[in-house]
C-alpha cells in the first residue's frame, strides 16, 4: 500500500486487493505521473507520491481488511506446451470480484461509479475532471475549433472574407458524398464501465457482447444500441443506471479451476446525457459556436457510421478493407507472407455544403492502401520458412534443415554465444496472432499471441526446440514431440525449429500454429517493396473513381441497420460542385518568355537563366567515389556539364577541374579524406572551394549523409552529387537539370514570373516552415523533431535561404528556444540584402493537424512577433496560412475537356465549395500536373489574415509561386517555402551529431530486432504508457541536443565561405 504511486499500474490494482481503486486514485495518479516526468523519481517525487498515495487510501484499508480479500500476485508455474493459463482477458491472473450479482442499480458494494472517461485512451488520466469531456476520438474527423479549449473563448480563425470569382467556371466531380437526413429526434449517450479494470481494450466488446449483457439490453427497449468498445454507448432507449455480472467462464462453458475465484465481471451502464442534432445544425448554419455537445453530436455521428462496416469488414481506425476483395498484391518474392491490401476510407467531415442547399454533412470515402502480413491462414512454419528465404538474397533457396541449423545460436571468435542474424530477421513475427489445429477438433477459437521466440541460451545454448524442451507428464519426461504424439496423437514434422512462447505464457511449436490473416504489417518497407508498393497504390482518376464506388457498395448503406435505427441517409453517388480553373502565369528566362498554357510544361533548351549564378563556379572539384567511373568519362561528362551550363548563362571560370578518388569504408577516415579533399582543391586554385561534385554509384543514403555532412558542416562548402549511369550517358537534358542546383546553390535562379510585381506592393517577406520526425537511433523513446525554416530572399520571392534545427523530442509546433535562435540571423541577413525591414510576411505553414491550429497562433505566431520588434521595433502584418496534403479529398474534372489526359483536373484548379470548412477561410488547389495517379489537392487553411490580399489575388500568387521552383520545368503541388523547407529538412539529417553507423537502417534493423534489451524496454514503454497516456516518455524537461553548426572545423572553413553558404539554396 506505501509504494510509490510512479511505480503502480492502475490495471494492476488488483493484485492487491480485490476491492476497487477509490475515484480519487485517477487523481493521485496524475499528480504522481506529473512528479515522475518532472523530477523522475528523484527522492521529492517519491515522498510527495507516498504521502499523497497513503493518506488517500486510509478509509478504503478497513474495507479490505473487513473483507479479508488481501492476496498477494503469487508465481506461476510454466505452462504445459500447447496449453496456457486460464484466460484473464487482459487483467491481471489474480483479479477477482466480490460483490452479489445485479442486474439494476448502482453495482457490487465497495466498487466506485463508473469514471466517466477510458482509461485506455489517449491518457486522460492526466486530464482534470473538466477536461475528460473535451477527449477527442482520433477517429474522427473535426474542424479546428473542436480543439480550442472552451476558456480560450471565440475560436481564433480567420472567417471566408468571400469567394473567388477569377478563372474558368466548371464542375467537378468530388469523392464526398452528401448526408441528406439527420435523425430528428433525442439519442442517449450512456458511460459503460468495466470491473475490475480490463488492460486490453478489445475485451470490452467481448464483454458486450457477452449473454448476460445481450439480455439485458434486449428486455431494456426495442431499439439498438452502439458501443465504442471502451467507454461510450447510444441508444434510443432510456434505461436507469444498471450493473450487469458475467461470468467469463460460464460464458465460455468451462468449470472454475480448482484453487481460483470465479471469472467474473460487472459491466455498469449509465446514462450521462442526451445527443441532440439541434446544437449541430446551429454550429454548422453559424447560429451557435462550437461546443462539448457539439462534439458528442460527431462522435456519435462517426460511430453510427461505422458500426455496420466494423461487424462485416475488418477495420483498423477509419479503414476498412474486405476479405472478399481480389485488390492484393504480394510485396515479396517467391511468397506471400507481406502484401499490400486495397481498402476503404470513410469519415464523417462538416462541410461548406449548407451554402448549397446541403445539410453542412458528407461522408468522405476513399481509397486506403495498406500493408499486411498474408491474408491465408497459412501455417507459421511455412511462413518461418518463406520469410526466412525472401530477407535475405544469399538465403534464397535454403533447404529447410539449414533455415532450422541457421536459427540456432553461434559463437563468434571470442567463445561468446551470439544470436544469428536469421533469429533477428524471425523476431519481426513478433505479436501476431494465431490459432491451433491440434486438438482434434478444427480450428480453435481461441486467440493466442506470439510474445517472443524462445531464446534462452542457458538452458538450451543449441537453441530451443520440440527435441531438447522437456517437462513433466502423468509421471514421466518428456520433450514435446513426445507430448504431442502421446497427448494429441500429431506427428511433428519439424521438430528441430524454435518454439513459440505466447502471451498466455504457453509454449508452441510452430507447425501447430496458423496465423490469422489481416494483421498490419507495421515495418518499414525496403526498396523492392517500396516499388511494389506504389505500383500498386497508384491509379489513374477513371479506376480510383471505380475504386471509391466500389467502396460505397461494400458500406452498403442502403442496408446498414443501424442508419436506417437511428434516421441518418446518405447519398451514394458522388457530388458535382463547382470549381475555377486559374489563368497560368507567364515564365520568364533571362531573354525568352514561355507560356505553358495549360499542359503545365515547358523545357530548358536554347534558355538562358533568369539569374546566373552570384559566384562564378571557380574553384572546384570531381571526386570519383570507390571508382564509379573511370576518368575518361568523369571528364567527358564535366565538358559536356560546362557547355550546358555555359549555354543557360552560368558563370564557369575553370574549364577542367582536378579529379579526385575516395574509397567509402566503414571506418572513421571518410570525414579526414574529405577534409583533404577539400584542402587540396583550395590548395590548387589558391582559395577556398566554391563547390565540390561528387560521381557516386547510387544514392546510398549513408554514403550520401557521410559526404553532406563533411561537406556541410565541417567546411561549409556546397557540393554536388551525381550518379554515374547518368554521367555515363551525359545527356545535354541531364545536365541542364544538374545545372538549375548548382546555379541556386551558387547565388541565382532559373526563370521567375513575368508579373510578380503585382503580387508585393510593400517589401514582402514569405517563411516556409516544416517539422519532420525521424526515426529514434534508441530504442524506447521518442526521435528527435527537426524543423526547416525557409525564407524568400528577393523581392520576387524566387531564391530562399533555409536553417535547420531541432525541436525537441518529436514536438511539432516550433519551441521558443528554436525560434530565438533560429529566426533573428535569417531576418537580420534579410534586412541586410533588401535594404529595408517587411512589412507584410506570409507564413506559409506544413505538417500541423487542425488539433495544432490554435498553437500555431497563440505560440509560434507570437514568438515571431517578438523576434521582429526585438531586432528593429518593426511590426508587420502576418497572413498564416496552414498548406497540407494529408487528406482523402480528390477531384474528377465532369467533362474530358476540362481535365488532362489523365483525367486529372487542370494546374489551376480551385474548390471552394462542398468540401471546404462551413465558414472558415480554406480552399483546394490542384497547382501541378500528376505525373502517375490521381492528383492530390493542396489544401489551404487561412488561419489570420492581416494583410487581407484579396481572395483572387491570394490564390493566384500562390498558384503562380508553384511556377518558380528552380530545379523543375513544371509547377510543384505544394508552395515552394513548404517544398524547400521538406528539402531541408531532409538534407539537415546529416547535420545530426550522430554517427553514420548509427543511422545505418542494416544495423538499426539488426539492433532493434536482436535481444531481450528492446523487448523488455519496449514492453516498459507500453506499460508506462497504457497507465499514464502516449506521451509519458517524452522528456518533457530534459535539453536536447542542437544540429552540428554550419563550418564547425574553424581551422579549414571560411567565414565568407560559411555566410555565403548560409544564403543560399544548399539544400536544393
Amino acid at each position: 500500500m506505501g509504494a510509490c504511486l510512479c511505480d503502480i499500474d492502475v490495471s494492476n490494482w488488483y493484485q492487491t486487493t480485490s476491492v476497487p481503486p477509490p475515484r480519487e486514485y485517477s487523481s493521485i495518479v496524475r499528480v504522481g505521473a506529473l512528479l515522475f516526468r518532472i523530477k523522475q523519481k528523484t527522492t521529492l517525487a517519491v515522498v510527495v507520491c507516498r504521502l499523497v498515495h497513503t493518506l488517500s487510501l486510509i478509509p478504503f484499508v478497513f474495507d479490505v481488511f473487513k473483507s479479508g480479500s488481501v492476496r498477494s500476485s503469487g508465481s506461476q508455474n510454466r505452462s504445459n506446451p500447447g496449453a496456457e493459463t486460464q484466460s484473464q482477458h487482459g487483467r491481471s491472473q489474480t483479479q477477482s470480484a466480490q460483490g452479489a450479482a445485479s442486474a439494476s442499480g448502482s453495482g457490487p458494494k465497495g466498487y466506485p461509479k463508473p469514471m466517466g472517461f477510458d482509461p485506455g485512451r489517449d491518457g486522460p488520466l492526466l486530464l482534470p475532471e473538466e477536461e475528460r469531456s473535451h477527449q477527442i476520438s482520433r477517429r474522427v474527423d473535426l474542424p479546428p475549433e473542436a480543439f480550442v479549449p472552451p476558456e480560450r473563448g471565440p475560436h481564433p480563425f480567420e472567417k471566408r472574407p468571400g469567394l473567388g470569382t477569377a478563372g474558368k467556371k466548371i464542375g467537378v466531380r468530388t469523392n464526398q458524398f452528401r448526408v441528406v437526413g439527420v435523425p430528428n429526434f433525442d439519442i442517449y449517450q450512456y458511460d459503460v464501465s468495466i470491473t475490475p479494470l480490463i488492460q486490453r481494450s478489445a475485451f470490452g466488446n467481448v464483454i458486450w457482447k457477452s449473454q448476460p449483457v445481450k439480455k439485458f439490453l434486449e428486455k431494456a427497449g426495442a431499439h439498438a444500441w452502439i458501443y465504442d468498445g471502451h467507454k461510450i454507448a447510444w441508444s434510443r432507449n432510456v434505461i436507469a443506471e444498471t450493473t450487469v455480472k458475467i461470468d467469463m467462464d460460464q460464458e465460455k462453458g468451462r468449470p472454475t479451476p480448482p484453487g481460483r475465484e470465479p471469472d467474473i465481471f460487472y459491466m455498469t451502464i449509465r446514462k450521462t446525457t442526451t445527443v441532440r442534432l439541434d446544437t449541430l445544425r446551429a454550429y454548422l448554419t453559424g447560429q451557435g459556436p462550437w461546443e462539448k455537445r457539439v462534439l458528442e453530436c460527431m462522435n456519435f455521428l462517426d460511430h453510427l457510421l461505422r458500426e455496420w462496416p466494423r461487424q462485416n469488414l475488418v477495420s483498423f481506425k477509419r479503414n476498412f478493407y474486405s476479405r472478399q476483395d481480389p485488390r492484393q498484391e504480394s510485396l515479396t518474392a517467391f511468397s506471400r507472407h507481406v502484401i499490400a491490401v486495397k481498402g476503404i476510407y470513410a469519415s464523417i467531415r462538416t462541410t461548406s455544403s449548407i451554402r448549397s442547399g446541403g445539410m453542412g454533412l458528407a461522408i468522405n470515402v476513399d481509397v486506403a492502401n495498406s500493408t499486411f502480413w498474408n491474408s491465408d491462414n497459412i501455417n507459421l512454419a511455412k511462413m518461418v520458412f518463406d520469410f526466412i528465404k525472401a530477407s535475405k538474397r544469399q538465403w534464397l533457396g535454403l533447404p529447410e534443415i539449414h533455415i532450422a541449423r541457421g536459427l540456432e545460436p553461434q559463437e563468434d571468435k571470442f567463445g561468446n554465444i551470439t544470436m544469428p542474424d536469421m533469429f533477428k530477421f524471425l523476431r519481426r513475427l513478433g505479436r501476431l496472432s494465431f490459432n491451433v489445429r491440434h486438438r482434434g477438433k478444427g480450428i480453435d477459437p481461441k486467440p493466442y499471441k506470439i510474445k517472443n521466440f524462445l531464446w534462452d541460451t542457458e538452458k538450451f545454448p543449441k537453441g530451443a526446440n520440440s527435441r531438447n524442451y522437456t517437462f513433466e507428464y502423468e509421471g514421466e519426461t518428456v520433450n514435446i514431440e513426445q507430448y504431442f504424439r502421446l497427448r494429441y496423437k500429431c506427428f511433428l514434422k519439424h521438430p528441430y525449429m524454435p518454439l513459440i512462447e505466447t502471451t498466455r505464457n504457453g509454449v508452441f511449436p510452430l507447425e501447430v500454429c496458423y496465423v490469422d490473416p489481416y494483421q498490419k504489417y507495421n515495418f518499414k518497407l525496403d526498396g523492392d517493396q517500396t516499388a511494389k508498393m506504389i505500383k500498386f497504390a497508384v491509379t489513374r482518376p477513371p479506376q480510383r473513381t471505380s475504386d471509391i464506388m466500389n467502396s460505397v457498395k461494400l458500406l452498403k448503406w442502403h442496408e446498414d441497420p443501424y442508419l436506417k435505427e437511428f434516421g441518418l441517409q446518405i447519398k451514394d453517388q458522388m457530388e458535382v460542385i463547382q470549381a475555377r480553373v486559374l489563368a497560368n502565369p507567364i515564365i520568364q528566362f533571362a531573354k525568352k518568355v514561355i507560356d505553358p498554357k495549360m499542359t503545365g510544361r515547358w523545357d530548358l533548351r536554347d534558355q538562358v537563366f533568369a539569374a546566373p549564378n552570384i559566384r562564378p563556379l571557380r574553384a572546384w572539384g570531381v571526386v570519383i567515389v570507390n571508382e564509379c567511373v573511370n576518368e575518361v568519362t568523369a571528364k567527358h561528362f564535366i565538358n559536356t556539364f560546362i557547355k550546358t551550363y555555359k549555354g543557360h548563362g552560368g558563370n564557369v571560370g575553370t574549364p577542367m577541374p582536378p579529379l579526385h578518388t575516395l574509397h567509402m569504408e566503414h571506418t572513421g577516415r571518410t570525414g579526414d579524406e574529405l577534409a583533404d579533399i577539400y584542402l587540396s582543391v583550395g590548395q590548387h586554385f589558391k582559395q577556398a572551394p566554391d563547390m565540390i561534385f561528387f560521381i557516386m554509384q547510387s544514392k546510398d543514403m549513408v554514403t550520401y549523409e557521410r559526404i553532406k555532412k563533411s561537406m556541410d558542416v565541417r567546411v561549409a562548402t556546397l557540393s554536388q552529387v551525381v550518379l554515374a549511369p547518368h554521367v555515363m550517358k551525359s545527356s545535354p537534358q541531364y545536365c541542364s537539370n544538374v545545372a538549375t542546383k548548382v546555379n541556386a546553390k551558387l547565388g541565382g535562379y532559373t526563370s521567375k514570373l513575368r508579373t510578380s510585381g503585382t503580387f508585393f506592393k510593400v517589401p514582402t517577406m514569405i517563411i516556409g516552415c516544416d517539422v519532420s520526425h525521424g526515426q529514434s537511433v534508441q530504442p524506447g523513446r521518442d526521435p528527435l523533431s527537426l524543423a526547416a525554416i525557409t525564407m524568400s530572399m528577393d523581392k520576387d520571392a524566387v531564391t530562399y535561404s533555409a536553417t535547420c534545427e531541432t525541436n525537441g523530442w518529436r514536438v511539432e509546433i516550433l519551441t521558443s528556444e528554436l525560434i530565438e535562435r533560429v529566426f533573428p540571423p535569417m531576418v537580420k541577413r534579410w534586412c541586410a540584402k533588401m535594404k529595408t525591414a517587411p512589412q507584410h510576411i506570409f507564413y506559409f505553414r506544413d505538417g500541423v493537424s487542425e488539433g495544432e491550429f490554435q498553437a500555431v497562433l497563440d505560440k509560434e505566431l507570437l514568438e515571431l512577433r517578438k523576434v521582429f520588434n526585438e531586432i528593429g521595433g518593426v511590426d508587420p502584418q502576418f497572413t498564416v496560412i496552414v498548406g497540407t496534403k494529408r487528406h482523402h479529398i480528390r477531384f474528377f474534372p465532369s467533362n474530358k475537356t476540362d481535365g488532362d489526359k489523365n483525367g486529372n483536373p487542370l494546374p489551376g484548379t480551385v474548390v471552394e465549395h462542398e468540401v471546404t470548412h462551413p465558414f472558415h477561410y480554406d480552399f483546394y488547389l490542384n497547382s501541378h500536373v500528376a505525373i502517375q495517379g490521381t492528383a492530390r489537392p493542396v489544401h489551404y487553411h487561412i488561419l489570420k489574415d492581416e494583410i487581407g490580399m484579396p481572395v483572387d489575388l491570394l490564390q493566384n500568387m500562390i498558384y503562380s509561386q508553384c511556377y518558380q521552383f528552380v530545379r523543375s520545368t513544371t509547377p510543384v503541388s505544394i508552395h515552394p517555402a513548404i517544398y524547400y523547407a521538406h528539402l531541408a529538412a531532409a538534407r539537415a539529417r546529416a547535420h545530426e551529431n550522430i554517427k553514420a553507423s548509427d543511422k545505418d537502417p542494416i544495423t538499426q534493423a539488426q539492433i532493434r530486432e536482436s535481444g531481450a534489451l528492446f523487448m523488455r524496454e519496449a514492453r516498459e514503454k507500453a506499460r508506462i504508457q497504457s497507465m499514464f497516456g502516449p506521451k509519458a516518455l517524452r522528456p518533457v524537461n530534459e535539453e536536447f541536443p542542437w544540429l552540428m553548426p554550419i563550418g564547425f572545423d574553424k581551422k579549414i572553413s571560411r567565414t565568407d565561405n560559411i555566410d555565403f553558404f548560409k544564403s543560399t539554396m544548399w539544400y536544393i
